[in-house]
């Protein structure tokens, strides 16, 4: 499988992506324009493609990460 192929997401997988990213952004108040949410950013991708499919265990294991409790 090529690099191009692996960073695909179809539009489901993108709104489960965009919406954790977009609530973790409030929840934080972080802009999504910053170093801060570009780093957020990252990280949620990265939950996506271990495994992490829904918005609500990508929340949960940011929050795991940032040692936040919800």
């Amino acid at each position: 499988m090529s690099f191009l192929s692996d960073l695909a997401l179809n539009q489901n997988e993108i709104e489960v992506v965009c919406g954790a990213l977009e609530e973790w952004c409030a929840e934080t108040r972080t802009t999504l324009d910053s170093d801060d949410g570009r780093d957020a950013a990252t990280v949620i991708l990265g939950l996506y493609k271990t495994g992490h499919a829904t918005k609500g265990s990508i929340l949960e294991a940011m929050r795991r990460v940032a040692g936040v409790c919800a």
